[in-house]
């Protein structure tokens, strides 16, 4: 599942009707339904019927994640509230997704971060994000790779001492 996080101030939060409006107002061509309550829902929002749409949620925040990492933690400031965004990855449903995360971060001086790419994205800049245009995130989170880097600690360097003493061992015995 991809998401969109919206890090932003609780009491910035619009209401459904003021988001959807805002959304038409930013140019997209998304009817967002205006039947739920932003400061509290959790689950499917249906943009404009059940066929198309992401999942909401809403929670405090108070301390980042490593999937977040200082860079992250630096460009969310003192933001108190997390908005999260998730679909399962149908053009659709992304488009929605972008649409609203945009936005609702433009609108509310929030930070979007895109978990796809790792950028983090200010209000200033979220609009231009969710068109596809040029943009320049706030902060890029580098994963870390799933591999470690191979060290060649003591350990390491005496396994293949041992390796390689019985594939000499092995050669010799066979002639």
């Amino acid at each position: 599942m991809i998401s969109y996080n919206v890090f932003l101030k609780r009491d910035r939060l619009p209401a459904a009707e003021d988001w959807a409006r805002m959304i038409r107002d930013a140019g997209f061509d998304v009817q967002m339904s205006t039947g739920f309550e932003p400061h509290s829902h959790s689950g499917y929002v249906p943009c404009p019927d059940e066929r198309r749409g992401f999942e909401y949620y809403v929670e405090s925040f108070d301390a980042p994640t490593l999937e977040i990492g200082a860079t992250g933690a630096q460009a969310i400031g003192e933001r108190d509230t997390v908005a999260s965004l998730r679909f399962t990855g149908r053009a659709a449903d992304r488009a929605t997704a972008v649409a609203a995360a945009a936005t609702l971060a433009a609108t509310t001086d929030g930070v979007l971060f895109d978990t796809e790419s790792g950028h983090f994205i200010a209000a200033d800049q979220a609009l231009a994000w969710g068109r596809n245009e040029r943009y320049q995130p706030a902060a890029i989170q580098r994963r870390r790779s799933a591999r470690r880097k191979a060290r060649l600690t003591p350990p390491v360097i005496l396994r293949l001492l041992i390796i390689l003493f019985l594939v000499i061992a092995i050669y010799w015995l066979r002639r």
